[in-house]
């Protein structure tokens, strides 16, 4: 018997009992109610998913408020929202499409250039746009304002951003056909006398009426987190969550998330929700927009629907317990959470019917359980830890021998021996994530990029809380120019390890291929927050800061990296242990992907950045050094040669002259195609003809 009719048949056993038990007892409450399942030939027709576009805003800690009125979720919920956005399985939106103002990035200018410069220019009319607000809302002189970071509560005019003016640029300059406002401003604790909740969702209702606002609460409501949910939530975005991920789908269940499904699981769960902790908050919905409006999209789910259809359940809650510490807890393959000995994960809103839980825990076999929830009740899992992963012996000898000569590695053929050894040993152990990692290393050091990307998969498949796997195959991910996903493996693997600079700079470094630079900015700092011993998260912080035209800050990161790395060693010796992606630096006109150390790239920037400040002669040193290390680097010698032509146009010296058409013309010999070849090639003329007039 297959799974999915084993599961199925559970699901009518459940059915069945459910029923019994609602003759002999009073009839459970149930939220939501799946509609229909979609019939098969609506699942076969192709699903076309707009370009989507997001401004993630969320703010908890405010720069200028007294301590008790901060919000204890605000900015993790928003980084939540950001990344269900992202998700394949959920929003579908490119990480280049989306843009996170979270915590002190949410600067009344950041919020102002990015919501009335970046969404009209960017969004095309076919396009469908998201804005998500979490924090304060204030109100004065009979005005609405949301709470950027640093809002003056004297000067709120001045520092808020105006609800009216977001509205008049949703309804008028975003010309995108599916529009979708998110508000969670009005928490309990309100920070001025004239923001109460009235007078706050008063000011959001009058918002122009031709795109879908929703709000947290209404009028006389305020919006609550709880702690005790998931990882802890504000009660809004915590179904926003569940309900993007797929368990709003009830209308029909077809893979596919609309506007009308999400909009009543969420009002429906979240008023449920609040009622049974002994409150009040009912999220309330404004606008036209069209009933079909796309929202999300899981194309597994879609698959899962036309091979096997579920019973029509209602929606249901779930508890999650282990008798181990730091249990990390997958929801049908999603990580929701860890848990603890001793305490419980509470994930309420899930769509009844089959789920798969599973626990891991690094060092033991996983723990799987196929389980049906049932609505009206909670369902609580155990995940008991108990079986530490027992590799098989012969596994464990090949894969001793391969990593020995992995270690003490002098050519090509004993990264090709440690490789067979390592295969060896996963195609004897199929569950042993090491060797499917090592092999990832060494297809790597061997330039075999796409055989590295599966081994990479391939270990974090078997072991999910595989952190050095999961940020190599992030690495590999950047290697093979998929920066988007490599963006969203490494956001689960800061999720899951907020300590490691690696991920942040990796992170960081795939910001800068999709040329989202303050992201990058923001991930390269955190990466030097964690180590400030960090070498590669400066030299990033560097690269970032550089094509934000803020060269003293980026000389400043530069020295700092150099201070720190001083390894020279060949490209192979290094990049088994510092991962692919490290020096992967975007120059000034395309990215350079072959280089011999980062200490090049670093010694370019700096040149670069010192010619733009006007330190001509300081910067050409940089480029000398650049070119030492690396004779192959075409975007150096360009750069030292028109370094020498400012000096030229500068001083009138000869010798300047005959150096810069020196150097122009070594750039265009390895590089005649280069993304500066035109202009070199116009300079180089220029130099021709001038030359021979000069003595």
């Amino acid at each position: 018997m297959s799974h999915a009719w084993l599961i199925a048949g559970l699901a009518l056993a459940a059915v069945a009992q459910q029923q019994q038990q609602q003759q002999q007892a009073p009839v459970a409450e149930r939220d939501l109610q799946l509609k229909r399942v979609a019939e098969p030939g609506e699942l076969k027709g192709e699903v076309k998913v707009p370009r989507g576009y997001a401004i993630v805003i969320g703010v908890g800690k405010y720069k200028n408020l007294a301590p008790e009125q901060n919000l204890r979720f605000a900015e993790s919920d928003a980084e939540a929202v950001a990344r269900v956005l992202m998700s394949k399985e959920g929003g579908n939106i490119e990480p280049e499409n989306l843009k996170k103002l979270i915590g002190a990035k949410a600067t009344l200018a950041e919020i102002t250039q990015q919501i009335e410069q970046w969404l009209p220019a960017t969004v095309q009319p076919e396009d469908r746009v998201i804005v998500y607000f979490v924090g304060h809302g204030v109100v004065a002189g009979g005005r609405g304002y949301f709470a950027p970071y640093d809002i003056e509560l004297g000067r709120i005019p001045e520092t808020g951003y105006p609800m009216a003016r977001l509205g008049q640029v949703m309804a008028d300059k975003v010309r995108a056909q599916w529009k979708m406002l998110l508000v969670d401003a009005c928490h309990s604790g309100k920070v001025t006398a004239e923001s109460t909740q009235e007078s706050i969702y008063s000011e959001v209702a009058r918002l122009p009426k031709n795109f879908l606002t929703m709000t947290s609460s209404t009028e006389q409501e305020s919006s609550y987190e709880d702690p005790n949910l998931g990882t802890g939530f504000g009660l809004f975005t915590y179904y926003l969550i569940q309900g993007w991920q797929g368990n709003a789908d009830v209308d029909p269940r077809d893979g596919i998330v609309n506007a009308d499904e999400l909009v009543e699981y969420v009002r429906s769960l979240v008023r449920s929700h609040a009622r049974r902790k002994g409150v009040y908050q009912t999220p309330r919905e404004r606008g036209d927009w069209p009933p079909d409006m796309l929202l999300g999209y899981s194309p597994r789910r879609r698959a899962q629907l036309a091979g096997a259809t579920p019973p029509a359940l209602a929606t249901a809650n779930l508890v999650i317990e282990a008798d181990k510490d730091e249990v990390e807890v997958y929801l049908d393959d999603k990580l929701v959470g860890k848990v603890n000995a001793g305490q419980k994960l509470t994930l309420p809103g899930l769509a009844a019917g089959p789920h798969v839980v599973r626990g891991v825990r690094r060092g033991f076999d996983p723990v799987v359980k196929e389980i049906v929830v049932v609505p009206g009740q909670d369902q609580t899992v155990t995940l008991r830890i108990q079986y530490a992963v027992q590799i098989k012996k012969s596994a464990r000898e090949l894969y001793d021998k391969g990593f020995e000569i992995y270690r003490r590695r002098k050519s090509d053929q004993d990264w090709r021996e440690a490789g067979q050894l390592f295969a060896a040993a996963l195609k004897e152990d199929d569950r042993y994530s090491e060797a499917a990692l090592q092999l990832c290393r060494v297809y790597q050091a061997l330039g075999q990029t796409a055989e590295a990307t599966k081994a990479c998969k391939r270990a974090i498949e078997r072991d999910p809380d595989y952190v050095d796997a999961r940020t190599q195959y992030g690495a590999m991910l950047v290697e093979s120019g998929d920066a988007a996903e490599a963006i969203r493996q490494l956001s689960v693997a800061a999720q899951q390890n907020t300590t490691d600079p690696f991920v942040y700079s990796l992170l960081a470094e795939s910001y800068l291929r999709l040329n989202r630079y303050p992201q990058a900015l923001e991930a390269a700092g955190k990466s030097v927050e964690v180590s400030d011993r960090h070498a590669f998260g400066y030299l990033v912080r560097g690269d970032a800061n550089r094509y934000l035209k803020k060269y003293a800050e980026a000389v400043d990161d530069y020295r700092k990296y150099l201070e720190l790395d001083n390894f020279q060693a060949s490209v192979k010796e290094w990049i088994p242990y510092l991962l692919i992606g490290h020096g992967f630096s975007k120059r000034n006109a395309g990215f350079k992907l072959n280089y011999a150390l980062q200490r090049a790239s670093a010694f370019f920037g700096l040149c670069y950045c010192e010619i733009q400040r006007e330190n001509v002669l300081r910067g050409s040193q940089w480029c000398e050094k650049a070119i030492a290390l690396d004779r192959n680097d075409s975007y150096s010698w360009n750069l030292l040669g028109t370094a020498y032509l400012d000096l030229f146009n500068r001083d009138n010296r000869k010798e300047y002259l005959v150096k810069a058409e020196t150097n122009i013309r070594k750039a265009l010999q390895l590089n005649p195609d280069a993304e500066f070849a035109t202009e070199a090639k116009s300079n180089l003329k220029q130099i021709r003809e001038i030359l021979p007039q000069l003595r």
